[in-house]
């Protein structure tokens, strides 16, 4: 029986109905459907007596309340699953996660920066997820409408994990389908949510009036307290329903959270009503759904009401409440009755009265609509249980349909633009507490720590050498700019003297990478221009990469990975060939099938044996190369007396000999292109094998390629018939390679080995940065 792990902000000191039953709701389907379930929560005695059902339960993260604090919290799990040494209780958390078969991340609203410790636990199961390749799925969400640019980037890598994603509302599906992710419009967890029989402690008996409305409130002025007052008694007054004050968060046995609201109100109230301390959630359901109807300025009561028919008026405070809300309500095409809580005294009245008085047409609504909801319901969770088995869902999931609308009063037009403003201005002042939350968290992180990171700042440097590269940087930059899971990277181009509209070129990507231009004209040669970007970087961690190849999908992770793994190695990656017969392009289908599906994932390494030589089992080179930037510096990078060629094998031969390990990284693959020009094959191999025998002559022990002019002799010999006999381009490429790799060894045995002109080396300067 497979496991599946379920997160949905359970174990929280105070109990939380609305969290608790959509945990409860997503255990009770999935075991409906032949899982074992476990329960991710921060409390595992607080969830084994109330929850009781689940086969086991293990302690989340729990994430700092810090911006600055919560990021960084994130990284220490990425780079966890890099093989780095962290905090206990993070190794500990990756090895439980990593023992399941699944993850559902169930329904909630706090995917936003105002509850930003929330979303950045999320993403933690998504990079675990990611990592030890568990299916993971994401269901009955809210998210926003509150993101700094740095938590919709967190958000957006989270989403991009799953296998399925389910918002429960409109807006919050429009928002993630413009991220570019594959999203489903689904409802919330707890909608059809199984009423048991459990209890918290303290919990009283109690008889509940024949007749009764349900009101749940939190967070209300003293005015708005006193207006809500009379507005119920005005309800028992002409109607005769008692109220019934019900809590949804609080502290069994204690007057924390919403019981202070619902006694102030009672407070006021002069009519009879009942003050019910925080219940289960199998409580607090049944009573919500036997009201005649429910008030409320929280989401929930809303959910449990209205899929039992039961008419529902909600008062909304901000943008965050009235996304969750509105959106809840226009499952059921009642979003009329959600009512400005600015417009209490005018208003709300007149919504209750219209609810009271047309409930038999609004529960026969509600009903109508609550049945096709729970046919889709069934599919939905038929569909989350594929794909945590590693099954595609797509066909089988039904559309959720659009509702049709429930006319209600007048009184609504004004509603309606009172909303509106409310949530534009409510959006605004939150989005900018946000940022600046975020600013002042970082500085006193700084302040703190004088050495950490400054906030956005990359960790990595993307170093790509350019000459007149117009024509083929735009793939590459394209490329990089669809890197999954990334770490915060930046792309330098070391402009080697270009003549072309390279600028131009690398216009388009502004705004979708970090990305700047340096100068590298100086010194002719793409030596001289890898060295004036690492000296340029200011990162710890230095990748290399050409202006013609196309680096797939996960090479920048790969890389990091790799370098975090092993910190006294240097990165290659695996190349593979793609013939380039003239306007190669990234929509070539090689080209997509490397760049969606890299052949090897595994990882070579070799250690340091300076007297060994370098072993190589896929062609490798300096166009997929990573290393640490202090160990650059130290090597002083790469010797720009080789042309064309060679500097990369020098650069290796002198990492060996100081110690570094080499390490090559297949996941890291780069789609390399070899010219179908007879012409070109002979200048770019001439050029490899005159430098293969000076990296040779410098490092015979390091570099043991087999250079002697003997064995080159058949290929020069052969070279009239063959051109004489093969008439086809592809073995005229050939030909004219081999031919050209010949000239070189030929040209080098004459000048390094015969006349020993064997050049100086020209490295970086000892005092550069």
């Amino acid at each position: 029986m497979p496991k599946v792990l379920i997160l949905a902000d359970l174990g929280q000191e105070n109990y939380h109905v609305g969290d608790e039953a959509m945990g409860i709701a997503a255990q009770v389907a999935l075991e409906e459907r032949g899982f074992e379930t476990y329960i991710a929560t921060r409390s595992t005695d607080h969830s084994r007596a109330y929850i009781r059902s689940a086969q086991g339960y293990i302690e989340t993260l729990v994430f700092p309340g810090e911006p600055a604090r919560r990021e960084e919290y994130l990284e220490e799990v990425r780079a966890c699953l890099s093989g780095a040494r962290v905090a206990r209780e993070i190794s500990e958390f990756i090895h439980h996660v990593s023992a399941m078969d699944g993850i559902l991340i169930a329904g909630g609203g706090n995917m936003n920066s105002v509850f930003g410790w929330l979303l950045y636990e999320r993403a933690a199961y998504a990079l675990v997820a990611e990592h030890f390749g568990i299916p993971l799925v994401i269901s009955g969400q809210s998210i926003g409408p509150v993101l700094t640019d740095r938590d919709e980037r967190t958000l957006a890598e989270l989403l991009s994990v799953a296998q399925l994603v389910g918002m429960r509302e409109q807006t919050s599906f429009d928002r993630v389908r413009a991220l570019g992710i594959d999203v489903r419009h689904c409802v919330d967890d707890a909608t059809f949510y199984s009423v048991g029989q459990r209890n918290l402690p303290h919990a009283p008996d109690f008889t509940l009036p024949s007749d009764y409305i349900c009101a749940t409130f939190t967070n209300l002025s003293d005015s708005e307290v006193q207006t809500i007052a009379v507005l119920l008694d005005d309800i028992y007054r002409r109607y005769g329903f008692t109220t019934v004050l019900v809590q949804h968060k609080g502290m069994p046995g204690e007057a924390l959270d919403d019981i202070i609201v619902a006694r102030r109100i009672a407070e006021w109230m002069t009519s009879p009503c009942l003050v019910l301390p925080i219940l289960h959630a199998d409580s607090t359901v049944a009573i919500h759904q036997g009201a005649h109807l429910n008030f409320s300025n929280r989401y929930h009561p809303g959910v449990f009401s209205l899929a039992a028919g039961v008419p529902y008026v909600a008062l909304i405070p901000d943008a965050f409440t009235d996304i969750r809300i509105a959106g809840l309500m226009a499952h059921y095409g009642v979003e009329g009755f959600a009512v400005s809580q600015e417009l209490i005294a005018e208003v709300a009245g007149q919504a209750l009265t219209e609810a009271i008085e047309r409930r038999e047409d609004i529960t026969a609504h509600l009903q109508s609509r609550s049945r096709e909801l729970a046919i889709f319901s069934v599919s939905w969770w038929d569909a989350v249980a594929s794909e945590l088995r590693g099954q595609r869902a797509s066909v089988g999931l039904m559309d959720l349909g659009p509702a049709p609308t429930f006319e209600v009063g007048d009184w609504s037009e004004q509603n309606t633009a009172r909303r509106a403003k409310v949530a534009q201005v409510s959006l605004s002042e939150t989005l900018a507490h946000a940022h600046h939350d975020r600013e002042r968290s970082w500085a006193d992180y700084r302040a703190a720590h004088p050495t950490a990171r400054v906030p956005g700042q990359p960790l990595v440097s993307v170093i790509i050498p350019a000459y007149n590269a117009a024509h083929t940087i735009g793939d590459q930059l394209e490329c990089l700019s669809r890197q999954k899971s990334a770490p915060n990277f930046e792309v330098i181009i070391s402009d080697n003297g270009s003549t072309d509209e390279l600028v131009t070129a690398v216009e388009p990507y502004w705004n979708r990478l970090n990305v700047r231009i340096v100068d590298s004209s100086q010194i002719q040669g793409v030596s001289h221009a890898r060295n004036v970007g690492i000296q340029e970087s200011q990162c710890d961690f230095i990748m290399i990469c050409d202006a013609d190849d196309f680096v797939s999908q996960g090479w920048v992770r790969a890389m990091y990975d790799a370098m975090c793994t092993y910190p006294d190695a240097y990165v290659l990656g695996q190349y593979l060939y793609i013939s380039d017969e003239g306007g190669l392009r990234l929509q070539h289908p090689e080209v997509q099938r490397l760049f969606t599906e890299p052949k090897w994932q595994d990882v070579f390494i070799q250690d340091p044996d300076p007297s060994a030589p370098i072993e190589t089992h896929f062609f490798i080179g300096g166009g997929s190369l990573a290393f640490r930037r202090e160990a650059g510096l130290q090597l002083r990078g790469f010797d720009s007396s080789y042309t064309r060629g060679g500097d990369d094998w020098d650069f290796f031969a002198r990492a060996r000999l100081a110690g570094m390990r080499q390490v090559e990284a297949y996941g890291a693959a780069i789609a390399y292109r070899i010219s179908h020009s007879p012409a070109q094959q002979l200048k770019r191999q001439r050029f490899y094998g005159l430098n293969d025998v000076l990296v040779t002559r410098r490092f015979p022990a390091q570099v043991q390629t087999d250079t002697s002019v003997i064995k080159q002799m058949p290929v020069l010999l052969k070279t009239p018939y063959r051109l004489a006999r093969y008439r086809d381009l592809e073995t005229r490429v050939k030909i004219f390679s081999d031919l050209g790799y010949a000239l070189g060894i030929l040209q080098g045995t004459i000048l390094y080995r015969a006349l020993r002109r064997i050049p100086r080396p020209v490295l970086m300067k000892e005092n550069q940065p």
